[in-house]
């Protein structure tokens, strides 16, 4: 089974509308666009651990090559080959689709699915996640979201779970992370630790909140430590910058990305209407990934985020256009020529001109045309 559906053309609209506004913000940073293969060989997605082969749509019999999961490997394989000269910090964004596939029980539903996104590789500075969030704030605060539409950043870092899992390195290490990820609280009730260990890993199943309180929190707990320290400062910073712009800010040391692709903060963007959540952008630090692919960078770090256009696109107030949209009409053939030229004139004028090709003179006949191609007037070539 696939999932693909045909775009309705006021969804085109609305996507390129956004896209357009996106690319805008993007460019007033001083990021830069490119546009990645579709296509990867497995063995860079497989490889470097980003994502399962079960989950890539492959387009040849052995899998070989398969349509990109996501757009960050691409980047960053694009930056350690033909970028690889160019002067660092690298700031890149992109647009296009991107192709997952999920297996059930009797059928493989492939989606395809509208992103867009920024990268910055290289940046040498302590904490780059707070231009990449800064843009990402930017970038959907110029976005005419539906009213009641609230923001919040979902945040944590791979170096919170490390932290908490450091203790349990040979103690069921593997089943406690697992079970944090998964909200599970009965797999932690069953495992062979100190039953105060216990107590505390439930605790943080349920810990989520204002960053800075939790972090005091989690001081209490592990005592004080670099990464905690890091993440006080960083978050000090963002706090400011998300306060700028209505986003609310909360910290989950237990959620961990679904792609295994990030190592460091990672981050969701959700739009809450109070009926439905909607993840609107991921992202992430992706280090790992940038020495893999450049073994000789003298930085090894990059961060970036993918909003999705789609889930964006629903988000959306309708916008109504002030532009008129003129249909053009004229009664005899000669006009053809004269009824050409009038259409530039308007379209200079920014009205949306349609020209009618064939000559008509009947009155009836000319204003069913108009309804037809949506014109709200007619101007008579004479």
């Amino acid at each position: 089974m696939t999932d693909i559906k045909e775009i309705k053309l006021v969804d085109v609209k609305n996507n390129s509308n956004i896209i357009n506004n996106l690319n805008s913000i993007y460019k007033l940073w001083g990021y830069e666009e490119v546009s990645p293969s579709f296509i990867n060989t497995l063995e860079t997605i497989k490889g470097r651990g980003v994502i399962d082969e079960n989950q890539v749509v492959g387009i040849v019999s052995n899998n070989s090559l398969c349509l990109r999961p996501e757009m960050t490997t691409s980047i960053v394989k694009l930056s350690s080959t033909r970028l690889i000269n160019k002067k660092r910090p690298i700031r890149l964004f992109t647009n296009g689709m991107v192709f997952d596939k999920k297996n059930n029980k009797n059928s493989i539903k492939l989606q395809e699915k509208l992103q867009s996104g920024i990268e910055l590789i290289g940046y040498d500075t302590k904490c780059p996640e707070i231009e990449v969030i800064n843009i990402l704030f930017d970038a959907i605060d110029n976005i005419n979201l539906k009213d009641g539409c609230d923001l919040f950043l979902l945040v944590s870092t791979t170096k919170i779970m490390d932290l908490i899992l450091n203790k349990y390195k040979n103690n069921n290490f593997e089943e406690i992370k697992k079970s944090l990820v998964n909200f599970d609280q009965d797999n932690l009730t069953k495992l062979g630790i100190d039953e105060d260990d216990k107590y505390i890993l439930k605790d943080l199943l349920f810990t989520r909140g204002e960053p800075l309180a939790i972090l005091k929190k989690l001081k209490t707990i592990y005592g004080t430590s670099k990464t905690l320290d890091d993440l006080n400062f960083l978050f000090e910073t963002l706090s400011k910058i998300s306060n700028k712009y209505g986003v609310k800010l909360q910290l989950d040391p237990t959620f961990q990305p679904h792609l295994n692709l990030y190592e460091g903060i990672v981050f969701q963007l959700i739009g809450d209407n109070g009926k439905n959540k909607s993840i609107i952008a991921k992202g992430g630090r992706y280090d790992e990934l940038v020495r893999s692919f450049s073994p000789n960078e003298n930085i090894f770090n990059g961060i970036g985020f993918t909003i999705s256009v789609d889930i964006l696109r629903n988000l959306i107030k309708e916008e109504k256009t002030e532009k008129k949209k003129i249909l053009l009409m004229f009664k005899d053939s000669y006009l053809l020529e004269k009824g050409m030229n009038e259409q530039k004139i308007q379209q200079k004028k920014g009205n949306i001109a349609v020209l009618y090709l064939n000559p008509c003179d009947d009155l009836a006949k000319a204003n069913q045309i108009m309804k037809e191609n949506n014109c709200s007037e007619i101007l008579w070539v004479k």
